[in-house]
């Protein structure tokens, strides 16, 4: 994970609070993805709701470590699981940037 990337939620998903649960749910997808729901656990939740497509990685780590009392450390090791969990379902993407036009 690298502190200083930048992530975009993908609008191809929308986020429904059903029951105390956060779930996102694919729109506009083959029919197969749209039969799927993705349920996120409170931590998860809390980390994509901070998902902004401005704010790097690492800024959004600390600011979430100083509101819950936990270690970025932990924290670092949660975020780039869910990352690559919502990476692997195409729920976000890294925002390119000035220095790496490619992404």
């Amino acid at each position: 994970m690298i502190p200083s990337t930048i992530y975009s939620k993908n609008p191809d998903f929308v986020q429904r609070d059903v029951a105390g649960e956060c779930i996102l749910v694919p729109i506009r997808r083959t029919l197969t993805e749209a039969n799927s729901i993705y349920v996120l656990n409170e931590t998860g939740a809390a980390l994509w709701n901070r998902i902004d497509g401005a704010s790097p990685i690492q800024k959004i780590v600390s600011g979430f470590a100083e509101e819950y009392d936990t270690t970025e450390e932990q924290l670092g090791r949660d975020f780039e699981a869910l990352l690559a969990d919502l990476l692997s379902i195409q729920a976000v993407k890294e925002v390119p940037t000035a220095h790496d036009p490619s992404r």
